[in-house]
C-alpha cells in the first residue's frame, strides 16, 4: 500500500509540473533540430571488394605486404582477412588516393604548400570508416560532404589497395613473364650482334653469285678463315636457339597467366549517393525528445523538493 501511495505521489508531481516538462522537451527538440540544420551534409559511399587467399596463405604474407607501407603486423600463422584493414587505412594507400584523384587541386584550401603530404594523407584516411569484413569480402565506406567525390574516393581506395596487394602477391606465371621480359632485350641484342659479326666477316669473301657462294668460299678458303666462319655460325645458331626458346616460353607463360584468377577484384563499385547520410535529423530530434522528457522530469522533482524544503 505504501508503494502504491508513493507511485501516485510521483505521478502527481509530474501532473503538476507538466508545463515545465513540456517546455524543456520542446526546447531540446528545437535545439536538436537547429543543431542538425547547421551541420554540413555528409554523404556516404561504399564499395565491396573480394580478396581471394590461397589455402596455404597466412598472416605472414599479409605482414610482408603491410611492411611495404611501413605497417607492422604480427607475423606467424593464423590471422585472417580482417588483418588487412590496417593496410587499407595506411597513409601510403591514402597518399596514392590523393595522387590518383589530384585532391590537392580539387579540394578547397588543399593546394596550400604549407600542408604536408602526411597531414593530407591523414585527412583522407579519416574519410574512410573502419572497413568491415565478412569472409573474403571487405566493405570500404567513405564519408565526405561532396557526393560525387565521396564515391570517387571510395573507388580510389579500392584501386590503391589492389595496387599494394598485387605488388607482393606475385603468381609464378607473373614472375616468369617478368623475368623473360627482362631477358628478351638482352638476347635480341646478342642475336643481332652475332648476325652483324657474321655478315661483316662474310663481306671479306670474294664476290660470288650469291651470299651462299661467298660463305662457302670462305669455308673452303684458308684454314683460319674456315675456323672463324664456323665459330661465328655456331655462335649465331646458339643465340638464335636461345631467342627462339625464350619467345616460345614467353607466349606459353602469357597464356598461363591469362588463365589465372586474380587474387583481388571489386564486387560492387561505389556509386554517387542521392541523399546525405548525416545529419540524421529525425534521429537527433528523437534523441532530443527523450533527453528532454528525462531532463524535464528531473527538473520537476528537483523543484518539488526545493519547494517542500522551503528553498533551503
Amino acid at each position: 500500500m505504501d508503494d502504491e501511495i508513493d507511485l501516485r505521489a510521483y505521478f502527481d508531481v509530474i501532473r503538476r509540473r507538466w508545463k515545465a516538462i513540456t517546455f524543456i522537451s520542446i526546447g531540446l527538440v528545437a535545439a536538436a533540430l537547429i543543431f542538425s540544420l547547421l551541420q554540413k551534409p555528409v554523404y556516404e559511399a561504399s564499395t565491396t571488394i573480394l580478396v581471394r587467399s590461397n589455402s596455404g596463405s597466412s598472416l605472414s604474407q599479409y605482414a610482408g605486404i603491410a611492411g611495404m607501407v611501413g605497417i607492422k603486423l604480427p607475423s606467424g600463422g593464423g590471422g585472417g582477412i580482417s588483418d588487412l584493414t590496417e593496410l587499407i587505412q595506411s597513409k601510403a594507400v591514402a597518399a596514392r588516393v590523393i595522387d590518383q584523384l589530384k585532391l590537392r587541386e580539387r579540394i578547397n584550401a588543399w593546394d596550400d604548400p604549407k600542408l604536408s603530404d602526411h597531414k593530407l594523407a591523414s585527412s583522407v584516411s579519416h574519410m574512410l570508416k573502419k572497413p568491415k569484413s565478412s569472409g573474403n569480402l571487405v566493405e570500404l565506406v567513405v564519408e565526405y560532404n561532396d557526393p560525387k567525390l565521396s564515391a570517387e574516393i571510395a573507388n580510389a581506395f579500392a584501386e590503391a589497395f589492389s595496387f599494394y596487394w598485387n605488388e607482393l602477391n606475385y603468381t609464378e606465371a607473373r614472375k616468369k613473364r617478368e623475368y623473360i621480359d627482362g631477358q628478351l632485350p638482352r638476347v635480341e641484342k646478342e642475336l643481332t650482334d652475332a648476325e652483324q659479326k657474321l655478315k661483316k666477316f662474310t663481306m671479306l669473301a670474294p664476290r660470288g653469285s650469291d651470299s651462299t657462294s661467298n660463305l662457302m668460299g670462305l669455308v673452303a678458303g684458308s684454314q683460319s678463315q674456315g675456323i672463324e666462319v664456323s665459330r661465328l655460325m655456331r655462335e649465331l645458331d646458339i643465340q638464335n636457339s636461345v631467342y627462339t626458346m625464350l619467345r616460345k616460353e614467353y607466349e606459353s607463360v602469357k597464356l598461363e597467366e591469362s588463365k589465372e584468377i586474380q587474387s583481388f577484384s571489386v564486387v560492387d563499385e561505389a556509386i554517387v549517393p542521392e541523399r546525405p547520410s548525416k545529419p540524421r535529423i529525425k534521429l537527433n530530434m528523437l534523441f532530443g525528445l527523450v533527453l528532454g522528457i528525462f531532463s524535464g522530469i528531473f527538473v520537476a522533482f528537483f523543484q518539488e523538493y526545493w519547494d517542500k524544503s522551503g528553498g533551503k
